[in-house]
């Protein structure tokens, strides 16, 4: 072991000075006495949290004695699959029916690797109705849904997207009706937003419509879809397809039913009444056609008025049509990329950052390059013939809300149907994410699936949590959703026979897992 070179002191140490050489020359001593026993130790107690035929989850333990790992290297048959920075990971590259040896070696500051015992791992054959894309959540271990007493409102009107105002109350977006009070004619809006100002169960007391819709506080002038929305401070912002001049139903006599291609920003200043886009477009237009970089698809809402989120950046779910093109040699899948803007950036396209990977310190990295983007979250569980023709078994993350008591993002993952909506967790938005529940419906028949819905409740228009609503112990959640369909028999709600088109409002308790 070296010494360092002594130099002489100005005179004798005493006290405290005294004190802080003891102890370094103790650390210095014991550090050499880690660098004799062997240094850097393997890890130890390799095992799996879950084996499917879509993922391997791994967790180890890190060696008692030695110096702590700077990371861990992640190997399956000899070759590296992944660094991380956690004791754990999941491989969600894994192929139905294989057989793999897993590896963990630790890595110091000085690239030393020690690797543990190798761990066999076989995955079983895929399911028909598709594979969860992560392992089961250790800290939601369930959800349970009251159908029984859901409650259904404003039939007629589709989407609500939803989130928090600043007021304490709740704003939701709905299309092509009258939003509560009307019906598919009577009050009937293209762009519409509503507000409740209670909590549930709900009535018609604290329903309003402020923007389009039966007897509005203001009329709609927009004519078009939003598929979220976000309260920050007093303003409102919308993930949204609005008409404009060259669309091909632009001089159609409002309201103008559906929605164009193209996917822009909406917003209202110091209310949700006053609403107006902003004229860039994300994607979906003629010039980007086949080469988007980001197309949103879900903010991810925090507190009341946007509160609580990191860094006091709001954060964005969606697709991109490039970056998937660009991992064309990898196996079809379900992907989502998340970006993040200064709060008072939405506006700027040139503000967004999107995630492109974790760094060496397993902290998140932001890059103004689109063509850097990884995604957060991927599903690849194959088609399957069946549905009519081929049924699509994969979902992308659509929405997720922050779940302050439990400290866990609560995302909801859609397939083609309403039916095919599953639940996921994560400490992060950017992941990783585990299994809360996963449905999807059964491709021989239609049947089954969320809610039990099936394929006749047909394509969906989205599920998505009111965080206004959620307990104060977290474990309550509130969710609203629509579809284009209508339920079928042994629905489990709305009852069969009713037209989905509507807000249906349906309560969930989460189990946790105790400490």
């Amino acid at each position: 072991m070296r010494r360092a070179a002594r130099r002489p002191l100005a005179g004798p140490l005493r006290g405290p000075a005294a004190r802080a050489v003891v102890f370094a020359a103790a650390v210095l001593a014991l550090d050499g006495c880690a660098s004799l026993r062997g240094g850097m130790h393997a890890p130890s107690d390799l095992r799996t949290d879950c084996a499917t035929a879509a993922v391997v989850g791994l967790h180890w333990r890190a060696a008692p004695d030695g110096p702590r790992a700077a990371a861990y290297r992640v190997l399956r048959d000899g070759r590296v699959l992944a660094t991380v920075h956690a004791p754990s990971f999941a491989d969600t590259t894994v192929a139905p029916e294989a057989t793999y040896r897993y590896s963990v070696a630790s890595i110091d500051s000085a690239g030393n690797a020690p690797a543990s015992e190798p761990l066999v791992v076989a995955t079983p054959a895929a399911s028909v109705r598709g594979d969860a894309p992560y392992c089961p959540s250790r800290t939601v271990v369930s959800m349970s849904w009251d159908w029984q007493h859901g409650y259904r409102a404003a039939i007629g009107s589709d989407l609500w997207p939803v989130t928090w105002g600043r007021d304490g109350n709740v704003y939701a977006f709905f299309g092509d009706g009258g939003g509560f009070g009307g019906d598919d004619h009577l009050g009937r809006a293209s762009f519409g937003i509503a507000m409740i100002s209670g909590r549930p169960p709900l009535s018609p007391a604290v329903e309003a419509n402020v923007y389009g819709g039966y007897q509005a506080r203001r009329p709609s002038l927009l004519s078009g879809k939003a598929r979220s929305i976000i309260a920050v401070g007093g303003d409102f912002y919308a993930i949204a397809g609005i008409y404009r001049e060259g669309d091909a139903k632009y001089h159609d006599r409002p309201p103008i039913s559906g929605s164009p291609d193209h996917i822009e920003i909406a917003y209202s200043r110091h209310d949700a009444a006053s609403w107006q886009e902003d004229g860039w477009t994300f994607c979906g237009s003629p010039s980007t056609a086949g080469r988007d970089a980001f197309c949103p698809s879900g903010f991810i809402n925090h507190g009341r008025g946007g509160a609580g989120s990191p860094g006091r950046y709001v954060y964005v779910l969606g697709s991109s049509p490039a970056a998937d093109e660009r991992r064309r040699a990898e196996p079809p899948a379900a992907r989502t990329y998340l970006a993040r803007v200064p709060r008072g950036g939405i506006l700027r396209r040139s503000a967004y950052r999107f995630f492109s990977g974790l760094n060496s310190r397993g902290k998140p990295t932001w890059s103004a390059d689109p063509d850097r983007m990884e995604p957060v979250f991927t599903d690849r569980s194959p088609p399957q013939a069946g549905c009519g023709g081929q049924c699509v078994m994969a979902g992308s993350l659509e929405d997720a809300v922050y779940d302050f008591a439990l400290k866990r993002y609560i995302g909801v993952a859609q397939g083609d149907y309403l039916a095919q909506t599953s639940f996921y967790e994560s400490e992060h938005p950017w992941g990783p994410w585990s299994t809360i529940a996963y449905d999807n419906i059964d491709p021989a028949d239609g049947g089954g699936g969320w809610g039990n819905l099936g394929a006749a409740a047909g394509g969906s228009l989205g599920v998505h949590a009111v965080n206004a609503w959620t307990s104060a112990d977290g474990r309550t959640l509130w969710m609203m959703y629509s579809s284009d369909g209508v339920a079928p028999p042994g629905a489990l709600f709305p009852p069969a026979g009713s037209k989905l088109d509507a807000l249906q409002l349906v309560r969930v308790d989460l189990e946790v897992a105790s400490k």
